[in-house]
């Protein structure tokens, strides 16, 4: 009776869901990965789940008109919140109430009641292709944040665990509902408060030990695929690129001009009624031309240089006596590198 129940259970619940956590700043983005997935998605079993701390009303229309999104207001409990701000450390960047946000990558675990499969995605991220196969991953997917280590996100040593391994990027991934979710879930909450004086990357840090405290082997998602840096040669094929450092593809004009697709996608979230980024630091246009005349210019330059040669003969090995400067159709010889004396045609 108990299997059948639980059978019954898992066919009641939905296939997929994309968790996105989100402070009202960072609106546009969020618009950007539910507008994109939903371009390239090739099944229709899924779910948008967008929780955000608070939204003015004109971005919770705009995310109303996009489909497959379910819009969840979520707060972390407010002695959480002074705990980590109190006690994290002064190196970690994520120390203010904004950044804790991190802490929503937790979330995808009570969503496992409603379904069976959950992918967390970052919002500093594009959606570039397909993500139906996501699911493959599970029971854990996640990336290696390579080259460093668990104890890179700590900043000091917990001695329950190795610190030496490599660690993982949250950046994205993906859970489902075989996992002992509903025991992980209080546990990484609990561990967070207590090792809160020491998370430089909090929600990272304390998934890397879960998986060891739980003994779950995760299955590596491809970096170059799931979550691609954006400078990487890869990136404009990746399924997910991920824009994960200082230069946002919103505040970099370079950045926004190589990954067009984007803002495109951020025109579509405009014209739902959507919240605007300061644009002024961007200046979106076609770089095609800007990279011919850099390409013609350096053909020029290196077309001129390859025009002569020049060899000098140096007295006593130090000295420099003559200098011969040859081209195509003449050569030349100079005393002391600088004298003309001699001059050959063809």
């Amino acid at each position: 009776m108990q299997q059948i129940k639980q059978q019954a259970e898992k066919h009641s619940k939905k296939k997929l869901a994309f968790l996105l956590g989100i402070t009202p700043n960072l609106a546009f983005a969020a618009g950007n990965v539910a507008l994109s997935i939903n371009k390239h998605m090739k099944s229709d079993d899924y779910d948008i789940v967008i929780y955000y701390t608070d939204l003015p009303d004109k971005d919770i229309r705009a995310f109303n008109k996009i489909n497959h999104v379910v819009l969840k207001q979520f707060n972390l409990p407010e002695k959480f919140v002074r705990t980590m701000l109190q006690k994290m450390p002064e190196s970690s960047r994520f120390k203010s109430r904004n950044h804790l946000m991190c802490f929503a990558h937790f979330e995808v675990f009570p969503l496992l009641d409603t379904y069976e499969n959950v992918a967390w995605i970052d919002v500093d991220t594009g959606i570039q292709r397909d993500l139906s196969n996501i699911i493959r991953y599970a029971p854990f997917g996640i990336s290696p944040d390579t080259p460093w280590t668990v104890g890179n996100q700590f900043s000091r040593p917990i001695e329950e665990y190795d610190m030496d391994i490599t660690g993982h990027c949250t950046a994205v991934m993906i859970v489902n509902d075989s996992l002992p979710y509903q025991k992980i879930y209080p546990w990484l909450y609990e561990q967070a408060e207590k090792y809160a004086d020491a998370l430089i990357n909090p929600d990272q840090a304390i998934i890397s030990i879960m998986l060891q405290e739980f003994n779950i082997t995760p299955q590596l998602m491809p970096l170059d695929e799931w979550q691609c840096i954006s400078w990487k040669e890869k990136a404009h094929i990746a399924r997910i690129v991920h824009f994960g450092n200082a230069r946002k593809i919103w505040k970099d004009i370079n950045m926004c001009n190589a990954f067009p697709e984007w803002y495109r996608t951020h025109l579509e979230w405009l014209n739902l009624g959507g919240s605007d980024f300061n644009q002024s630091q961007i200046s979106p246009h076609n770089i095609l031309g800007t990279l011919d005349s850099i390409n013609k210019s350096t053909t020029q330059t290196n077309h001129k240089e390859s025009r002569y040669t020049k060899k000098k003969i140096y007295l006593f090995g130090i000295i420099p006596l003559i200098k011969i400067k040859r081209q195509p159709n003449k050569t030349k010889y100079y005393l002391f590198s600088c004298i003309p004396f001699l001059k050959f045609k063809g």
